[in-house]
């Protein structure tokens, strides 16, 4: 299958970058400077009525980041973009029920907003978590993508709850603040923490049952026919990188790249060359997986560094140490012990 099919079509509505050109607009970066690498023009970009591929998003969300040095534009972009400019999802979730249904359908159909990310949702105790897993092979704009998320779903469940109560939620980053934590929760307006073992969203299970005042189950239904429909079209579509990171989710273990091909009804040399064009390799992902699933079993079991180590691959443990500390800076242990520490510290409102 070629990796143009699903990054390379054009299906994301240049409205969805409205917003992010108006505001760096107010610091002298025009549309024409954003358009740059992209094959796009700046009337393209800054017309409602275009459609671009996630590639060409990822280089416009790329320019921008360098051209404004701002760390945090997505937290930003995603706090002012309104729930219309998500086209049919968005009048679908605005038409929903409650806020739980609401969200339930932005999950379901987040890839026809972005293939970048991949959105779950699941409820441990009391909290209903939505989770925000990296999907594409696009690491520079990955933080981007994760903090628009967050902060429009914060956004949405704000605006359908018309504020009736204050949104007992929390944020978690994995990666280190790029800014003090303070900047972080003066623009979501919830606690924020990192260092976490995923990018997670999390708001007490009652705030699902929260009415929506716009509810309407015949404008619902229309729209998620057309949310339906874009899903179909994509899945026809989808990716390389979205392919290995299914495969190694079902098996649990991480395969040479023979052994991934096989599975795939490819050759490794067909796999290694449609990664390159997608800006990845496949070490990377298999990287990328380990560590996330580091994280998850330092954080969230009391296995020892060692047993960690054989059970993502590593037959010496030294070399799961280093490998850990080219990824975040630091020992496992040391990980493990500064991480708890920040969580037991880190008292949620009843």
């Amino acid at each position: 299958m070629s990796h143009s099919s699903a990054a390379s079509r054009p299906f994301i509505a240049t409205e969805y970058l409205s917003q992010l050109i108006e505001m760096l607009a107010l610091q002298g970066i025009n549309a024409a400077q954003l358009a740059q690498g992209t094959g796009l023009t700046a009337r393209t970009l800054m017309s409602a009525n275009e459609y671009i591929s996630p590639l060409q998003y990822h280089k416009v969300v790329e320019n921008a980041l360098a051209l404004s040095g701002d760390p945090l534009l997505g937290l930003e972009h995603g706090k002012r973009m309104n729930i219309s400019s998500h086209g049919f999802l968005g009048f679908a979730i605005m038409a929903s029920d409650t806020l739980g249904d609401a969200l339930s359908l932005a999950i379901r159909y987040a890839r026809t907003r972005t293939l970048l990310a991949d959105i779950r949702f699941m409820q441990e105790d009391d909290s209903a978590i939505i989770q925000i897993n990296r999907l594409a092979a696009m690491p520079t704009t990955f933080s981007f993508v994760v903090q628009n998320i967050m902060s429009t779903f914060v956004t949405i469940a704000r605006f359908l709850t018309q504020n009736r109560e204050e949104l007992a939620a929390m944020v978690k980053f994995t990666e280190a603040p790029a800014r003090p934590a303070s900047c972080y929760e003066q623009l979501l307006g919830v606690p924020v923490m990192f260092h976490q073992p995923h990018n997670q969203l999390c708001i007490p299970s009652y705030m699902l049952e929260i009415p929506v005042s716009t509810a309407n189950t015949t404008a619902r239904r229309m729209a998620e026919a057309e949310c339906q429909k874009l899903l179909a079209e994509l899945d026809r579509g989808q990716d390389l990188v979205t392919q290995i990171r299914q495969q190694l989710e079902q098996l649990q273990a991480f395969p040479t790249l023979t052994l991934m091909a096989g599975r795939l009804k490819s050759s490794p040399r067909t796999i290694n060359r449609q990664l390159a064009q997608l800006n990845t390799t496949y070490q990377k992902i298999i990287d990328e997986a380990r560590r996330e699933q580091a994280m998850e079993m330092l954080l969230q079991s009391n296995r020892s560094v060692e047993d960690i180590a054989q059970q993502l691959g590593y037959n010496d443990p030294s070399n799961f140490g280093r490998a850990f500390r080219r990824w975040l800076g630091m020992s496992p242990r040391a990980f493990r012990k500064k991480t708890r520490e920040q969580n037991e510290q880190f008292v949620p409102d009843s």
